[in-house]
């Protein structure tokens, strides 16, 4: 009899573990995509602004105005630091969406967009002042 009960006692508990991990594994797979929208607008925010950065920069290195290391260093920070700023934002928006505080105040957009730009602003006011001045 104590076996029995043993054996329905380890099956209950693969069971639960078993459960537990596919609930952990759907999670996960709805997860990657809401942590990964923030990385690809970081990229695509910095690829977009690096470009036009870097064609300012040549303009500036073509009239003389600024050497080659001067245009490279420019380009590099301005695309990084608004590619950081901008996936920040991205993420700051995506949190305070996904938070259950503004769903209970308001199914409005304004607020996560809101908090995207603070963030976004704010991130690279600190790039350009700290890091971007270094450079």
């Amino acid at each position: 009899m104590a076996t029995s009960n043993l054996q329905v006692t380890k099956t209950a508990a693969a069971r639960t573990l078993g459960s537990d991990l596919a609930r952990g594994a759907r999670a996960a797979r709805a997860v990657v995509p809401e942590v990964l929208s923030p990385v690809g607008a970081g990229l695509g925010v910095g690829a977009v602004w690096g470009g036009i950065v870097g064609l300012t920069s040549l303009k500036r290195y073509s009239d003389g105005k600024i050497s080659g290391k001067d245009a490279v260093l420019t380009t590099a920070g301005e695309s990084v630091g608004l590619g950081l700023a901008a996936g920040l934002g991205v993420l700051a928006g995506n949190v305070v969406r996904a938070s259950l505080l503004v769903t209970a105040i308001s199914a409005s957009a304004l607020i996560p967009f809101l908090a995207g730009v603070v963030i976004t602003s704010s991130a690279k006011i600190l790039w350009d002042r700290s890091i971007k001045k270094h450079l």
